[in-house]
């Protein structure tokens, strides 16, 4: 499905490029942070019409928090671009305004209710292009929630484990000729040793199902990440494709990305390699009617990415990236319109974090 707004959660798995600082303001219970972030890119096979290269402001992002007794908020706003292999163009903008926001209830120790607009706790890459090791967002993370209004409940059950619980009206793009008109979630977040871990499940209403894992940990000096979704449709949606044509449907589909990451002094190689098989919808004489669940061209894709930071300070940084993605079918086009099988990205970002 097409990503309108990117993030994915268990926040405390994936480790940002740069540590900001943040503003206590004065005379309030509000501290401020954020950061501002630019780039230059080259893609090939970006689109009829489309530029090859292109200037961003990738991120400027005010975020602001507090808390006074047992409520709480935190909330995000700016200007956002979230750059993923998969969009027919990479040079998309945004334009000003909430990216998400709540306010939170703590009744009582160890448990807590979210209401506003949440990001995701699906996935292992992050809402802004600096929470992340890599600019670009992957292919797994193109078929994951983002934010969504709705409300989450959550309980510490022992020390390092959470399980949460929500409902929200993620009624975001689908590319089946059927959206969901609300969804649930339920999951666990936690640490074990050394491994820090999130399992969820995600139902779409009348569309879509996702179980997710993500997993995390350092060995001798490499920052390790995992992410696996498996994913199947629903019933209501099958019905649909078959309406519109398809005598074939292929329902399943599973996403798997690799994260490694190393740091010599200032200097950090973060590498992600990921591999989907999804399928497609097609009729009696062979045409798609529907690319499948992560809508790649084909039965399935897999993208290398690498990504050399430099850090001078704690919270600025510069970095190059070299990312491909390939598809078993010609889902992209180049800038005539003829039909290709691979994207290439290569460019730098640099950013500073307050």
């Amino acid at each position: 499905m097409k990503k309108v707004m990117g993030l994915a959660a268990a926040g405390l798995l994936a480790a940002g490029t740069a540590s900001a600082g943040t503003l206590t303001v004065a005379n309030s219970d509000m501290t401020m942070g954020g950061g501002v972030t630019a780039g230059y890119f080259y893609v090939t096979n970006n689109g009829a019409g489309q530029n090859t290269d292109y200037f961003t402001v990738s991120n400027f992002v005010i975020d602001l928090k507090g808390k006074s007794g047992i409520i709480s908020y935190k909330a995000s706003f700016g200007s956002v671009v979230q750059p993923d292999l998969l969009e027919g163009t990479l040079s998309k903008s945004s334009s000003f305004g909430l990216s998400y926001g709540w306010v939170t209830i703590s009744p009582v120790e160890g448990l807590s209710i979210d209401a506003g607009k949440l990001t995701t706790n699906i996935g292992y890459e992050l809402y802004h292009t600096y929470d992340n090791k890599n600019y670009t967002f992957g292919l797994v993370w193109w078929g994951q929630p983002v934010t969504y209004p709705g409300a989450r409940v959550n309980y510490s059950v022992a020390d390092g484990v959470d399980v949460y619980a929500e409902y929200t009206q993620d009624t975001a793009g689908s590319v089946f000729t059927v959206s969901p008109t609300d969804a649930y979630a339920v999951g666990v977040i936690g640490s074990m040793e050394n491994v820090s871990y999130a399992v969820s499940y995600f139902d779409y209403n009348k569309t879509k199902n996702l179980i997710d894992v993500v997993l995390s940990t350092e060995i001798e000096g490499f920052e390790l990440g995992l992410n696996f979704d498996y994913q199947w449709m629903d019933d209501t949606a099958k019905k649909a494709l078959q309406n519109a044509g398809a005598t074939s449907i292929d329902d399943t589909a599973y996403g798997i990305a690799l994260y490694v990451s190393t740091k010599v002094d200032v200097f950090e190689l973060p590498v992600r390699i990921e591999y989907v098989n999804d399928g497609s919808a097609t009729d009696a004489a062979g045409n798609v009617v529907c690319d499948g669940i992560y809508g790649v061209a084909g039965d399935s894709a897999w993208s290398f990415t690498v990504t050399p930071t430099y850090r001078p300070s704690a919270n600025t940084y510069v970095r190059a990236e070299f990312a491909y993605v390939s598809t078993d079918k010609k889902g992209f086009s180049d800038d005539k319109g003829n039909a290709k099988d691979s994207r290439t990205v290569i460019g730098v970002e640099a950013g500073f974090l307050f």
